[in-house]
């Protein structure tokens, strides 16, 4: 096997700083022996001094408007459930380091592992795969570190390794990542061990600082003063037991959820924690080979009750690219009923990709494609009423022949008198009908309308209707008017009457 582990040593500033509508100074907190303290601190927060394992109070001092989160690792793992669901397109052997052992003092919160030993025929060589990696990680997860090595544990030593300057660093990494093989442990400290702080600290205090010195030990021995899980661990590093080939487990439905620190009061707040969750949405729809019709927001409010925010597509989409400019049109239609805590994005409908669609990881460029994003920015504009396609409807009679209905869900009827697709009729219709026919004056029995009008075509009978007590009997013609517009005009053979009810376009 061949087992990649990203590491992301500031996942719990990440998480937060994605829910912050501007940069600010930021630290996460833990609490030790009734003791406030910094745990980690993102780039504005150093650049005033503040470092981790300071003193809340301490760290406030230096930094007036500093914003204080506790931990919550609830939260974290979610998010690497998210990131897993990225990783999915690069392999479906994805597990996090918590699910390899129980002993809590061994996980890790802050990696995802990937088996990528499958993979590499689709990449081509272990090279590409790794820059993919590293230049398609999602935005906002930086810095990352990426291991490649024999097994899933030595893989997670050796990326939790390049944590030197880890929160130095906001920009992502380009340089191809190392490749390590197990003959590489042994010059490694044991700082990076899967153990307790106390536990590290009780090793270098006996004077053992690297694995190599770790393994000359008696094993007895360090199983009496480890335990058993921990001489388990050490083995599965080695390689010694082999690693289980994992398999990720997409959910059937999404859900992904932003809580603010702050209350939002504004629309114009929500767009970059939309633009979050749609990115969220993508990585879903692209694991699954999927795409959505349906998008379903719930707002927590100030009140603790929910404002739901449903919003129709009219063609499946699956990248976010697609979806955002929809969303802010629809945004700026969005009432507050009150300031926002909490953004959900939940989806449960779901559709193959488009046909036509070849590549994944390209958007598919068509027509039908730009008709369908046209028709939901107009629905956005103008409401879902108000936006209307035609659809034939089986009747002879012109003003009863159509009907309307979703844009592209109509039927195209050519023989009314079957309902079914025929030879396209040979008579001239006009596309704009009259809402209802006008009378026209005559003279000498031929009709007027702006001048004396010339019949060019006709007369087509429609001698229908008696069956719901609205019968028309009527012949139609086409004529021409003086300026040259043709009209589609029709005789009323019962009060031998002239009318105008459509117009033929230039």
């Amino acid at each position: 096997m061949l087992w990649a582990c990203l590491h992301f040593p500031a996942l719990a500033l990440n998480r937060v700083e994605q829910t912050l509508p501007a940069p600010r100074a930021l630290v996460i907190e833990i609490t030790r022996r009734q003791r406030r303290l910094v745990w980690q601190a993102n780039a504005q927060a150093r650049a005033v001094g503040i470092a981790p394992g300071m003193t809340i109070p301490s760290a406030q001092g230096l930094c007036r408007d500093l914003l204080c989160v506790p931990r919550n690792e609830t939260a974290e793992q979610d998010t690497l459930q998210e990131l897993g669901n990225w990783a999915y397109q690069f392999t479906p052997h994805i597990q996090l380091p918590s699910s390899l052992t129980q002993n809590s003092q061994l996980q890790d919160g802050n990696s995802l592992l990937l088996e990528v030993g499958h993979s590499l025929r689709l990449f081509h060589s272990k090279e590409n795969l790794a820059r993919q990696l590293l230049e398609k990680i999602p935005a906002g997860f930086q810095p990352c570190h990426l291991a490649f090595c024999d097994t899933a544990f030595a893989a997670l030593l050796l990326a939790r390794a390049q944590d030197g300057a880890t929160l130095d660093s906001a920009a992502p990494k380009t340089n191809a990542p190392p490749f390590y093989s197990l003959h590489d442990l042994p010059a490694q400290s044991v700082r990076w061990l899967q153990l307790a702080d106390d536990k590290i600290a009780l090793l270098e205090s006996m004077g053992i600082v690297t694995l190599e010195q770790l393994f000359a030990l008696p094993h007895d021995a360090l199983a009496k003063r480890f335990g058993p899980d921990f001489m388990l661990y050490l083995r599965r590093l080695t390689g010694a037991v082999p690693d289980i080939l994992p398999s990720w487990q997409l959910p059937d439905q999404f859900r992904a959820t932003l809580e603010f620190l702050h209350e939002l009061d504004t629309t114009d707040q929500l767009l970059f924690p939309l633009r979050n969750l749609l990115t969220r949405l993508q990585h879903y729809l692209q694991a699954r080979q999927l795409a959505t019709t349906e998008l379903h927001f719930i707002l927590t409010l100030r009140n603790r009750t929910l404002q739901h925010w449903p919003l129709g597509l009219a063609a499946p989409h699956y990248r976010s690219e697609h979806m955002l400019p929809l969303l802010q049109l629809k945004l700026a239609q969005l009432q507050l009923q009150a300031p926002v805590l909490a953004l959900q994005l939940a989806v449960n409908r779901f559709v193959e990709l488009p046909r036509g669609q070849q590549d994944l990881l390209t958007p598919w460029q068509s027509d039908n494609v730009s008709r369908q994003q046209l028709v939901d920015k107009l629905k956005a504009r103008l409401g879902d009423t108000n936006v209307c396609g035609l659809g034939m409807v089986a009747d002879h009679r012109p003003e009863k022949s159509w009907a309307a209905c979703a844009p592209g869900t109509g039927k195209i009827l050519a023989d009314p008198a079957s309902g079914k697709m025929q030879p396209q009729s040979q008579e001239q219709r006009p596309f704009w009908l009259l809402p209802t026919p006008q009378k026209l004056r005559d003279k000498k029995g031929l009709p007027l309308h702006e001048g004396e009008l010339q019949l060019l075509k006709g007369p087509e009978r429609i001698d229908t209707g008696w069956w719901d007590d609205q019968p028309v009997n009527r012949d139609y013609f086409v004529a021409r008017q003086p300026g040259g517009r043709l009209l589609w005009i029709y005789r009323d053979r019962v009060d031998q009457q002239w009318y105008l009810h459509g117009i033929f376009g230039e």
